[in-house]
């Protein structure tokens, strides 16, 4: 039973990041044949700036879940769980939910799914995490680093709730200017700083200096 479990731990990695990339490839497809589709993003006006930061969020969006999962597989290792291999499917449906809301008219039902995203990918690393803390294979990884607490989470409640609270004037006001710009400059700036802490993270897994980063 040991030699099953340990051939699990080595193989599922691969696993996994071969499902995550096909399904990221398809959330790609689906925006792409949005842009191509949509002859408002070049019609000018609030409407397409609106709509083109939109695209942008949704493209960030899927490069952060593929550098998510593709740093945590090859950075550390963890005893998987069936939903390990179930949770790419349930964060797949909610990216191609993102993307098919971009529209001429804001959605705020956008948010709610952004939002949702959030709480899925971060619900999802943080239990990895935890399990692979417990492996010792990566105490040198999690060396110097603290277990999560609640004050930890605090970004992220924040995230949420601002994405809701806007979700919720969008419905009752149907604002299309001010909300909706509001709304993609906070998540575009969002995801550009997820994308950086990304970036330290795979440094960490590297094990090098920034100053030789590339």
């Amino acid at each position: 039973m040991s030699k099953i479990k340990a051939r699990i731990k080595v193989q599922f990695p691969m696993v996994l990041l071969t499902l995550i990339s096909i399904i990221q490839a398809l959330a790609l497809e689906l925006l792409w044949g949005k842009v191509v589709a949509s002859d408002y993003l070049f019609g000018g006006g609030i409407a397409a700036v609106v709509s083109w930061g939109m695209v942008t969020v949704c493209f960030l969006g899927i490069i952060q879940i593929w550098v998510l999962y593709s740093t945590m597989v090859m950075g550390v290792i963890w005893q998987p769980l069936i939903r390990d291999s179930v949770f790419p499917f349930i964060i797949g449906v909610q990216e191609f939910l993102m993307v098919s809301l971009v529209d001429a008219q804001f959605n705020p039902l956008w948010l709610f799914v952004l939002a949702s995203i959030f709480i899925s990918a971060n619900w999802m690393s943080h239990n990895s995490l935890r399990r692979a803390r417990q492996d010792p294979d990566n105490a040198q990884f999690f060396n110097n680093i603290e277990p999560a607490r609640l004050k930890d989470f605090i970004p992220l409640i924040g995230i949420v709730a601002a994405l809701t609270l806007m979700g919720i004037l969008g419905l009752l006001t149907n604002n299309q200017n001010w909300l909706p710009l509001l709304a993609i400059v906070l998540t575009n700036l969002i995801l550009l700083l997820q994308i950086l802490a990304s970036r330290r993270l795979w440094r960490r897994v590297l094990a090098l200096p920034g100053e030789e980063e590339n």
